[in-house]
């Protein structure tokens, strides 16, 4: 009897031990899933490749939402991304989202919609470029800034298209430019081109 009881209490210490290593059936729909997204801004190239690193049960993904305007019938699709300069490594979180509004219940394939510009938006993005003192970039929409989104493909998870968006700005209305080193910043625009991206949803 006694001997019964110690293998049932090994048993169950190795059960135990082994739980927490097992992944998450969500953990695992998150591995199985692919999501990227790459563009050229100021003539160096991002991308945003899946990565399979996982944090408890985090998973570095490029996702996409639907939320409802309330006070409208507008629907508001919002795309969600961590890009990086292609080849270099990053030592915080960059911060890039794309928002289309539209009456349409779901996104339609092969058509172009306009992105979203008519709130304060900003992006954190890392930079490549050796003329500029700054590293890293805050970068906002303008008066003049303009984005359109073409969906290429989507099945009502996995969602696909190709984008574009010009006249953003590192200066934001509500506050001066800083300094670098001791020189004043002054205003650059940057323009975003030959964007694609895979996203799934959260």
């Amino acid at each position: 009897m006694k001997k019964i009881t110690c293998l049932l209490f090994v048993s169950f210490l190795f059960f135990n031990c082994s739980k927490p290593d097992e992944p998450t059936d969500n953990a695992n729909n998150l591995v199985n899933a692919k999501s990227s997204i790459s563009f050229t801004m100021n003539n160096a190239e991002y991308e945003q490749d899946y990565t399979a690193i996982k944090i408890k049960d985090f998973v570095s993904n490029v996702n996409w939402e639907k939320k409802g305007i309330t006070t409208t019938n507008l629907n508001e699709f919002i795309i969600d991304a961590n890009p990086k300069v292609k080849g270099k490594a990053c030592d915080f979180t960059e911060i890039f989202s794309l928002t289309i509004r539209t009456t349409d219940n779901t996104l339609i394939v092969n058509k172009k919609y306009n992105l979203y510009t008519g709130y304060i938006e900003s992006f954190q993005l890392p930079l490549n470029d050796q003329t500029l003192c700054y590293k890293d970039v805050e970068l906002y929409y303008t008066e003049n800034t303009l984005g359109t989104v073409k969906i290429t493909s989507f099945d009502g998870k996995t969602l696909k298209g190709e984008f574009n968006l010009s006249n953003l700005s590192n200066k934001a209305d509500y506050a001066p430019l800083g300094y670098c080193n001791g020189t004043q910043i002054v205003e650059k625009i940057f323009n975003i081109t030959n964007g694609r991206f895979t996203a799934i949803p959260y």
